[in-house]
């Protein structure tokens, strides 16, 4: 390494250079090379910084006159991707929570709760009229294709609510938001956007995380993860890639150098 060929000339202790570990995809790999590093090699300096991903389906011009800058932010359980948007929103970037959204999608009055009723019905109300999430649940997560017409209705409702809490953003003054979504990809979102980040940690760190914070047996974790999309793919779509893995200063670090490289993008863009 010749960065560390002058430290030593000049009498520096040499730096550790690590690899990230972080590309976890049992469905593409034997399970004896899951915690390899990826063939991307992507490095612990690389976090944080812009990159062309892979795949890509984001819209390509921006105009700074007609609306804000968006980009969606998301990553699987326990990512840290909700810390990360946070930390974005103290830089200056407006956060919009789809996942929250997709609360507001299933309230009486909306068009999402009328078709969720029509698609099917009454019996997934409460008394009061309210979906009971739980009853739906029972429906579409022992059925794919039941769950496959839920999202056909919902994820719309939700894009509709999420583009409304930027176009109100832009009105108050931000240029840049934030929509942080765990089902961004899925739902093909990234389709309207300026550009994807991503939020990852390693397969097992995720696990532990998991188990700690939502009190899971380790069984329950990993049916969890492995019903979600994976590390490799996410990192494929990200325009940034972001780790929570180590301490709270380096990923402080790595969103600060996000938001830099960002602003000097878009001054770039919008002149």
């Amino acid at each position: 390494d010749k960065i560390n060929e002058e430290r030593r000339k000049k009498g520096l202790k040499p730096l550790a250079i690590y690899n990230i570990k972080l590309v976890h995809d049992g469905d593409d790999v034997p399970s004896s090379l899951e915690d390899k590093i990826s063939s991307s090699d992507l490095r612990k300096q690389q976090l944080g910084k812009y990159r062309q991903p892979k795949i890509s389906h984001c819209l390509a011009h921006w105009n700074p006159s007609t609306g804000p800058y968006l980009i969606g932010l998301t990553g699987g359980s326990a990512s840290g991707k909700s810390a990360i948007a946070k930390r974005l929103s103290n830089l200056g970037a407006y956060p919009i929570d789809c996942d929250k959204l997709g609360h507001e999608a299933y309230l009486p009055g909306t068009k999402g709760h009328a078709d969720i009723v029509t698609e099917f019905g009454r019996d997934v109300l409460k008394e009061n009229g309210e979906v009971n999430r739980r009853a739906l649940g029972r429906i579409v997560f022992s059925d794919k294709s039941q769950l496959l017409k839920l999202n056909n209705i919902v994820w719309p409702e939700i894009w509709k609510l999420a583009m409304e809490r930027a176009t109100q953003a832009y009105d108050k003054g931000y240029k840049v938001c934030i929509l942080d979504a765990a089902v961004l990809l899925q739902a093909e979102w990234n389709k309207g956007l300026h550009e994807v980040w991503v939020s990852i940690v390693p397969h097992k760190e995720a696990v532990r995380r998991i188990m700690e914070r939502d009190g899971m047996p380790e069984e329950a974790a990993e049916k969890r993860l492995a019903a979600q999309i994976s590390n490799q793919k996410v990192v494929d779509h990200g325009n940034v890639v972001f780790s929570s893995q180590w301490e709270y200063e380096f990923t402080q670090k790595q969103v600060e150098l996000a938001w830099r490289d960002l602003q000097d993008r878009l001054q770039a863009k919008s002149q």
